[in-house]
């Protein structure tokens, strides 16, 4: 599942680099139609949903390397021991939330579909309302993996280190 889950984080970090790189270009093209009096009216659809993909592709990231919502005051209060049963409830209570937007989100999703840019109609919104349930299944998917290296933590008492910090 490691493998799995190292691909797709370097896959959205690939990705949501792209769609800044886009967001930064439209935006500075924008800029400089406005000055010299063209009106290039795309460039602002384009950086909005250029952004929207790189913001939420980096949020899916951001839960894979454990900087996303946590119980910090309660983190400090545990023994190291029991620090697996609050990451495994945090873990669930997320995975829950995004199984529900996950749903909900395809629902939008497809009902978007076939809506098309104001700017650029030959474009469908749905490629821009497909970022929530990718973002979504993804957050799953990474909290799964936290899920089961903490479950193999409690039931060992190994404890892990943090990827990140290098916490215990």
């Amino acid at each position: 599942m490691r493998k799995l889950t190292d691909y797709l984080e370097k896959i959205q970090l690939s990705l949501g680099t792209l769609f800044l790189v886009v967001f930064v270009i439209t935006t500075l093209l924008q800029v400089g139609t406005r000055y010299s009096g063209i009106s290039a009216t795309w460039t602002e659809e384009v950086s909005v949903n250029a952004f929207i993909w790189s913001m939420l592709l980096g949020a899916a990231v951001m839960a894979k390397r454990k900087q996303h919502f946590s119980f910090n005051l309660l983190n400090g209060q545990l023994s190291t021991q029991k620090k697996p049963i609050l990451i495994i409830l945090q873990d669930l209570i997320i995975i829950v939330f995004c199984t529900f937007c996950f749903v909900y989100s395809s629902e939008i999703t497809n009902t978007f579909w076939n809506s098309r840019w104001v700017t650029i109609p030959s474009l469908k919104q749905g490629y821009v309302w497909l970022i929530l349930p990718i973002t979504f299944i993804s957050i799953t998917i990474y909290l799964i993996e936290d899920l089961i290296k903490q479950v193999i933590a409690l039931k060992t008492g190994v404890l892990l280190t943090d990827d990140i910090s290098g916490e215990k």
